[in-house]
């Protein structure tokens, strides 16, 4: 794999982003990566064992390369089959200690109505601008996660609650509930919860 990239692109150590027809690349300059390097190779191994399309990685002297199955079209809302289904995908990497991080819709893909969970990052605790950030959607960091500064499942599962109703996520999010449910038991009781709202 050769991805050309220029001085520029890479200015502020800022990771630098390409597309081609077929696939999408993210590079990362290793001094972002505050993982070290063997950590980051065990996740990227595992996200490669659970991916849902195609996904690979390189090291060159200086960055880390990601290269990734481009999609087209367009993110949006997930229907309660469709949720299903992510449900389930999550349970299953989280059953082998893998998350993703940032369960947002801008990262999910619909293929086929089937949910395609895309934008995997090589490690959580990443230097933006002179900054160690966590690489998470902010809002949907568990309160948990964020005091420790390590992801978790938790903060899947948080960020799930968000795209199956802004009620669950108001009523759900960084309970007891939240941390000893699986994503599709959550679903199913706020599922629950709703219809009984509704014969009341």
């Amino acid at each position: 794999m050769i991805v050309k990239t220029s001085s520029n692109n890479l200015i502020n150590n800022q990771i630098y982003k390409r597309r081609t027809q077929n696939h999408f690349y993210k590079i990362y300059p290793k001094d972002v990566l505050l993982d070290s390097f063997e950590k980051i190779e065990i996740r990227l191994n595992l996200v490669k064992s659970v991916s849902q399309y195609f996904f690979d990685y390189e090291w060159t002297e200086s960055n880390l390369i990601l290269k990734s199955q481009l999609f087209k079209g367009k993110h949006q809302p997930l229907d309660k089959p469709q949720l299903n289904l992510l449900a389930i995908y999550l349970d299953d990497i989280h059953s082998k200690d893998i998350f993703h991080g940032d369960i947002h819709v801008r990262n999910i893909f619909i293929d086929n109505d089937k949910p395609i969970l895309v934008d995997w990052e090589p490690c959580t605790l990443q230097q933006i601008n002179s900054k160690r950030i966590i690489k998470s959607h902010s809002r949907g960091i568990a309160i948990k996660d964020r005091k420790i500064k390590k992801i978790s499942p938790l903060t899947d599962k948080k960020g799930f609650l968000k795209l199956i109703s802004e009620k669950a996520f108001s009523e759900l999010a960084d309970t007891s509930e939240m941390k000893n449910l699986t994503c599709r038991e959550l679903l199913d009781y706020q599922s629950s919860s709703l219809s009984s709202s509704f014969s009341e």
